[in-house]
């Protein structure tokens, strides 16, 4: 994905919303405050950032933001506490000294080869502060999730451009459950995402059949 069309991020800026929406029910069971209270002073690192957009939503919440894509594609100007950064993840975390209280994983995993992954959840606890917590969305793997990913998103509807998907790199739900608990992480909450073509809106669900995001703390 190294020349990336400016179509792949549209439905990722759809997401938005449904992301802070997951972060929010999460933040509020297991630490008892809001989302807008619990960001302040946080070290963020998002890995596969993007355009940075999402990302500087949380540094104007008080947190000190670092972002990492191997695309130079970002729409957000280097600041004081915000940083985007282009590079691999493996680069990155070679030369990375800080631990984080936060780790947005978003619609990256998918497109990481069987060793990334392996290599990315091995690094994670050693950049997690005490008490850290990683939120991630992927896409789950079966026959449903591909024909709805790929045939119907990127051939019918080209909500995205064709080839942005290998079905082949998606992953189950127990295939995060068994990344964490081989690198001592706590898988905390799976939930489903659901989507509206007609309106272009990402929603909360309880079925995980497509894209479903996760929660994990050290």
């Amino acid at each position: 994905m190294k020349n990336i069309n400016p179509k792949y991020y549209e439905p990722l800026e759809q997401m938005m919303s449904v992301r802070h929406q997951y972060m929010a029910k999460i933040i509020s069971t297991e630490w008892s405050t809001n989302i807008y209270n619990f960001f302040k002073n946080k070290q963020i690192l998002d890995l596969g950032c993007g355009t940075g957009k999402f990302l500087h939503n949380y540094f104007e919440l008080g947190s000190y933001c670092t972002g990492v894509d191997i695309v130079e594609n970002f729409q957000i100007k280097n600041k004081k506490k915000f940083s985007l950064i282009k590079s691999n993840f493996q680069s990155f975390l070679e030369k990375n000294k800080r631990k984080y209280d936060v780790i947005f994983i978003f619609e990256f995993l998918e497109h990481l080869s069987s060793r990334e992954k392996k290599k990315l959840f091995s690094c994670l606890p050693n950049i997690l502060n005490k008490n850290g917590i990683i939120f991630l969305s992927t896409l789950n793997k079966n026959i449903f999730s591909e024909f709805m990913s790929i045939n119907i998103a990127e051939y019918l509807l080209k909500l995205l451009p064709k080839n942005t998907h290998d079905p082949n790199l998606f992953l189950k739900p127990s295939d995060i459950q068994i990344l964490a608990n081989k690198n001592n992480l706590k898988l905390l909450n799976i939930q489903g995402i659901s989507y509206n073509p007609l309106f272009k809106i990402f929603k909360l669900s309880k079925i995980e059949l497509v894209n479903y995001f996760a929660t994990i703390k050290n």
